[in-house]
This record gives structure tokens, sequence and C-alpha cells, in this order.
């Protein structure tokens, strides 16, 4: 998919701007996610109506939901989407630059004052401006569905554990949403088995959701994920600039993928504003937004890599402290307050104060 707009107009922004209202309309809202040992009980809920923001709760939102209603705000802005059209190379002209691309096995051409590329953690767009990047296979694999609505997890969502497992039930708009992490070295074997199986095995850990699981018959009806990280020397160069996996990607555990893309739209959006006013497009110009954007991104990928580490694990001893920590958060307020400001992207640092309460 391309995407190509009016130079000075900014939809996604203004959309994320007045988000609040919008995301309620296509997400699942919910304030409580409590923790469960698999056949052992309850070892934490956390509240995100603690926290002191105008949004302290959960939004769930179905992925392809929200690329709709953000193709649909792209496009009401004099945006042009072109589907089917894929990135090949792009060249520095002097009015900006050429993106050559292919759209049904046919070549074509765009001119654009500034390029961006949010294409993913195998980003052709960071290829083609030759930035390097640094990707580390993570040994957890997610596989992800969507089942019919259960009618108790309106109110709370829910998250089992035990030593190599993680299971997460989260409700949307109608629908169940379901995340299993499997360790990788078991997942090709973990696939050779009925998908019956697999859903009696979700059913026994989460009762209510048994009927909710008829909707998947197949597995192609379950995405899946390995997860990744990436590290980039660079998110701009001259003309150019990269946005969400294509900069950051990062595990899993937090399910910040999404938000931090969006929160880096906003403040490109902003940048290249200033960009155009001083018909500035350098490297240097463009930098400001990594400024901004670099330290929050980097503490994510760190911590959302740490909290994997203690709950989607066979290690006994990380699993152990994985499970103090919980149990240590769900019944300190404060901590929990902490826990959640760092989870939501509303802090980009631990104190060693904080950091050692989580574990003392």
């Amino acid at each position: 998919m391309c995407l190509r707009g009016p130079a000075r107009s900014n939809p996604i922004k203004e959309r994320i701007d007045s988000s609040a209202e919008w995301l309620l309309r296509i997400g699942a809202k919910t304030t409580h996610v409590s923790w469960y040992e698999i056949r052992e009980g309850p070892l934490a809920t956390f509240d995100y109506s603690i926290l002191d923001h105008p949004h302290n709760y959960l939004l769930t939102v179905v992925p392809s939901e929200l690329e709709l209603d953000l193709r649909e705000a792209f496009s009401s802005k004099g945006g042009i989407i072109y589907d089917s059209t894929f990135f090949q190379e792009t060249l520095r002209a002097g009015f900006g630059r050429v993106i050559k691309a292919e759209k049904n096995r046919s070549p074509v051409e765009f001119s654009a004052k500034i390029i961006v590329g949010a294409d993913g953690e195998n980003s052709r767009v960071r290829q083609a401006l030759q930035i390097l990047a640094r990707i580390k296979k993570y040994p957890d694999d997610f596989l992800f569905m969507l089942a019919g609505p259960v009618a108790s997890l309106r109110s709370e969502a829910r998250q089992y554990v035990a030593r190599g497992k993680m299971v997460g039930f989260f409700p949307t708009r109608g629908l169940t949403y379901i995340f299993y992490y499997i360790s990788g070295r078991r997942l090709q074997q973990f696939k050779s088995q009925k998908l019956e199986s697999f859903l009696n095995e979700l059913a026994d850990i989460e009762p209510e959701i048994s009927d909710s699981l008829r909707s998947l018959r197949y597995w192609e009806d379950i995405a899946h994920v390995s997860a990744r990280r990436v590290d980039v020397n660079s998110w701009v160069a001259d003309r150019a600039a990269l946005l969400g996996d294509a900069v950051h990607a990062l595990d899993p555990s937090w399910a910040q993928g999404a938000n931090m893309a969006l929160q880096d739209a906003v403040a490109l959006s902003n940048t290249i504003e200033r960009c155009f006013a001083l018909h500035d497009f350098s490297a240097n110009a463009l930098k400001g937004y990594e400024r901004m954007r670099r330290k929050q991104a980097e503490f994510v990928q760190r911590e959302a890599e740490r909290t994997a580490q203690l709950t989607a694990t066979e290690n006994g001893f990380y699993y152990w402290l994985g499970k103090r920590v919980l149990k240590r958060i769900g019944r300190n307020r404060e901590l929990m307050r902490v826990a959640l400001q760092a989870s939501c992207g509303l802090i980009d640092r631990f104190s060693l104060q904080e950091q050692i309460r989580f574990l003392i």
C-alpha cells in the first residue's frame, strides 16, 4: 500500500488529536486487568483508573478496524491511497525525492518533498536509505486470534501465566482478542496438533471462553508473530524519516507497538510542519523528531523485554521472580501507578528506588 497526500495536510495527526471519542467508537474500554496463575489462582489485578490522566483505562482495538478508520481519515483530507503498490527504491532529486514502486507488476514513480517509511521491522525504505539496523530475534512466538464475545470479559481483561506459557483474553467491540505465548522452539510441534486440542486447552484455562471459540475452525484463523527487536543508528535522513516498527520494533509483551507508532506519527507531523515553514527537509531539521521520541521508544523496548523475561519464560527462577513482582504491584497502589504509567507510555524512566521497590 502506498499513501500520498497534500503536502500541508496532517489527517493522522488531526484524527489522533481527537482520538478519545473516535477510538471509543471502534474499541472496547475496560479499567481492570486481572492476572492469574494457571491452575493456582489469582496473582494481581491492575486498575488503570488510578492513573491521573483523562484516558485512564485500557482500550482494545482490532488493528484492521484502526487501519480502515485511518485510511478513511486520510482520504477525507484529499490523500490518495494506492493499493497493491510496493516500494522499490528512492532517489534524491532537486525538488525532494523520487519514489520508484511497482503496481500490478508495472513500474510507477512518485515525487515528494519527503518520504516516510512506516513499513515494519523489515523496512525496505530503511534499507533503501542505507540506515543500519540491528535486529534481535527473541525466543518468543505469539499466536493472535479473535473469538466471539464473552459477557464476563466486558468488565475486565484477564491474563494467565505458567512456566513457559502466557495467555491473554481482552474484550474488543463485539469480539474477544486472545494472545498465546509459546517458546519458538516448540512452535512447529505445537502447530502439528489438531486445532481442537489447542482450543480445548484455551477453554481449560478460561472456561467462560468455550462457546466463543467456535468461530475458530482452522489454523489459518490464527495469526503468528515471531517477536523481534529493531534498533537503528538514525531515524532520519535528508528528506526522509522512519517510524514505528521500522525503527523500534519490540517484544509484544507490553502491547505498545501501535501506540508508539501513532505517537511517532504525531511527533513527526509536527516536525514536518516546521520543515515546510522553513523550507528545510534536511536530516538536521528532522532530527528533532528523533530526539523527541527515541528515549521513550528505547525505554519501552527495554522494559517490555524485561517483562517478557519474567512472565513469558520457562526459567524457574525468573518465573518465581515474575510472580513476586506481580504480587507486589497488586498489593501496592503507588507501585501499581508507576508500573501502569510506564506500560502506558506516560513516563520514560524508572528511578533506582522504583526499580528496587519492584523486587524488594
